[in-house]
């Protein structure tokens, strides 16, 4: 199993117990990379930004149920395992989240050590 980097989105002595509505999706960057953070009912989910269809920003569109919605061409993905709804036949990636005391969390593969240098 890859070693994780558990890289912080929210800090609660910062931005608070609810640093983000539920229901709700936004835009993250980490690393010069962008990723779809959602809130649910169930807690905070992380995917890739880019809808696979057509490209469009998953961060910029809504939330139904355990759904994101993109925002051109409504294509939905679930939050938990980021597959597409029945007949898309697409997904995104899905990205660890962890809450603790401290705030959110998302967790990113480690780069391998050749790549340090």
């Amino acid at each position: 199993m890859a070693k994780l980097n558990w890289i912080k989105i929210y800090d609660n002595q910062t931005h608070g117990p609810e640093p983000q509505q539920r229901g709700s999706v936004r835009v993250i960057n980490i690393n010069d990379k962008r990723f779809c953070l959602a809130r649910t009912d169930q807690g905070y989910y992380a995917m890739d930004n880019r809808c696979p269809h057509a490209g469009a920003w998953l961060g910029e569109g809504w939330c139904e149920g355990q759904q994101v919605v993109c925002p051109v061409h409504r294509y939905k993905y679930n939050v938990e395992n980021g597959r597409g709804a029945p007949g898309q036949g697409d997904f995104v990636e899905t990205y660890p989240i962890k809450e603790t005391e401290e705030g959110v969390f998302i967790g990113l593969k480690a780069d391998p050590w050749w790549k340090i240098w």
